[in-house]
């Protein structure tokens, strides 16, 4: 049986004057699909970190938050409420609103501006921060939510690790990455069928495994006699095959394309 096609929805909460492509101090909501780009990835030697595929495969699936106005938040390592302080940039009244210590505990919280609802039943979405992109002493909160029915909005947190210590969140910068997914993973999970054992029991894994180590290692075995290019690398994963040349499942993928979104003749896209 075929698989029902995912289906989303993105409902917007707030107000025109409160996206950014509507506000002339630059400031406001703002959403996009993930860039596969990282600054961390570019500064490793020849960019070498995008040659690993799960990695710039993940950077690029779902849709991006990006964060309204720029603050500076300390948490004074309290347990209660209002235990962080917020410096915000610009019109700290409105922004406050927005962006606070609702929950306590050193967690920031954005009231999210938009609504996902997504189809078939059991479908879900998972809410995470931006894949790869990294903050110092801060950390964000990651939730899968019952897409399919509900129809209330959801907040994204951060959570302050060490007290006393600023962090600072930059306009506009990601802050959340949001990823549909087409069914319900953890009752997936519940009933899957699952087995332990040794490599060796399985001879046709063990064979492949075993090819693959073994040409790893004379790889770099190779590359430290200098016999190969510093810069070269093995791609059979990456061109989508397998130690011994089998080719991948056709849905091998190198990168992500985002879907086509139909804008309601009262939304425009972002800009």
């Amino acid at each position: 049986m075929n698989q029902l096609r995912l289906e989303v929805g993105i409902y917007q909460l707030v107000d025109d004057a409160m996206l950014k492509q509507n506000r002339t101090d630059g400031t406001g909501w703002d959403w996009r699909w993930a860039d596969w780009q990282r600054d961390w990835m570019d500064a490793t030697p020849s960019r070498y970190a995008y040659r690993c595929l799960p990695l710039t495969i993940v950077n690029q699936t779902g849709w991006w938050i990006m964060n309204p106005v720029g603050f500076t938040a300390v948490w004074r390592g309290q347990d209660a409420t209002r235990s962080i302080e917020f410096l915000f940039d610009s019109e700290p009244e409105m922004w406050k609103n927005w962006i606070n210590n609702q929950f306590g505990e050193g967690i920031i919280t954005w009231n999210t501006p938009f609504l996902f609802r997504t189809k078939p039943q059991g479908s879900r979405l998972l809410v995470c921060g931006p894949a790869n992109h990294f903050k110092t002493n801060a950390h964000p909160l990651t939730a899968m939510i019952e897409s399919d029915w509900m129809s209330m909005s959801f907040t994204m947190n951060y959570k302050l690790m060490i007290p006393h210590m600023p962090v600072r969140f930059e306009l506009g910068e990601p802050l959340f990455q949001a990823i549909p997914l087409a069914s319900n993973t953890c009752a997936d999970l519940e009933t899957a069928t699952v087995t332990y054992q040794k490599l060796e029991e399985d001879p046709e894994m063990n064979r492949s495994y075993r090819e693959w180590d073994e040409g790893r290692r004379e790889f770099h075995q190779k590359k430290a006699r200098g016999e190969i290019k510093a810069g070269d690398w093995q791609k059979d994963y990456f061109q989508g095959r397998d130690a011994i040349g089998r080719e991948a499942p056709p849905d091998h993928m190198t990168k992500v394309r985002p879907p086509r979104v139909h804008f309601s003749p009262t939304t425009k896209p972002p800009q």
